[in-house]
């Protein structure tokens, strides 16, 4: 069984998070389904109904409602943090991401300027150059890389057919102000050990991205094999990309 349930509103929160704060959380997906480009493996949403880049627009909702729903909540007297997109599946696959990103800036100047505006992406449409501009305007674009290459990623993340591993590494390359996260799994589909490790690692020596951010999962999975990596093995792992890769990596955990 999944861990969490869907999103059911457009904007929700503010929750705790441990990488951003109290943090506002937007849903640009359906409130009755987890759409998403990638199925992954230890996703606590549970298996991806819908894996697509091009989802029905079906129970998205529309600009207007994003927009009203956000300027709602940021006008009440609560402490917000950072702004993030995130919510049923990959929030970049809005046909409308831009215009969206564009009108929550201008509302956050009004209300919240001390806010942070973070996304949490799967990184497959990090090629588009519309959402590179939408993701160029996020002071805190946070993009995933499990994997250094193309049999890991399939195993891991089981993108849609169209996707293409080495576009996605494009992508990243070309985003000023990179924040890596990476999910580390054991199990059958392990990142975290021999050939598969060196290369997701080296992988993010050369994107060289501002920070990495390390987790693992900490909610029960809907697939049995998936298996949590202890603290003190991504505590081992921080040190390895700092020491040996010479990166800014955080690992981050539930106690």
């Amino acid at each position: 069984m999944p861990g969490i349930p869907l999103q059911q509103s457009i904007v929700y929160g503010p929750v705790f998070s441990r990488r951003l704060g109290r943090s506002l959380g937007i849903n640009l997906l359906p409130k009755d389904r987890k759409v998403c480009s990638f199925n992954c493996v230890y996703c606590e949403y549970g298996d991806t109904g819908e894996c697509t880049l091009q989802p029905s627009a079906d129970g998205l909702p529309s600009v207007e409602d994003v927009l009203h729903g956000v300027e709602k909540a940021l006008q009440k007297p609560r402490t917000i943090e950072t702004i993030t997109f995130s919510g049923n599946g990959e929030p970049t696959l809005h046909p409308d991401f831009l215009e969206i990103v564009l009108g929550v800036i201008g509302i956050r100047e009004k209300y919240r300027p001390e806010a942070k505006l973070a996304v949490l992406s799967n990184s497959s449409t990090s090629k588009e150059s519309h959402i590179l501009a939408a993701l160029e305007r996020i002071d805190m674009p946070i993009m995933k890389l499990d994997a250094g290459e193309i049999i890991t990623f399939q195993k891991v993340n089981q993108p849609a057919e169209d996707i293409i591993f080495e576009d996605i590494q494009k992508g990243l390359k070309t985003l000023k102000g990179l924040i890596i996260q990476s999910a580390l799994i054991d199990g059958i589909n392990s990142n975290t050990h021999g050939e598969a490790y060196e290369n997701w690692a080296s992988a993010l020596a050369e994107l060289n991205p501002c920070q990495v951010q390390i987790y693992s999962t900490d909610r029960p999975t809907s697939q049995m094999d998936v298996l949590r990596v202890s603290p003190v093995r991504l505590r081992k792992i921080e040190n390895d990309l700092r020491t040996r890769f010479h990166l800014e990596a955080t690992a981050y955990w539930r106690e």
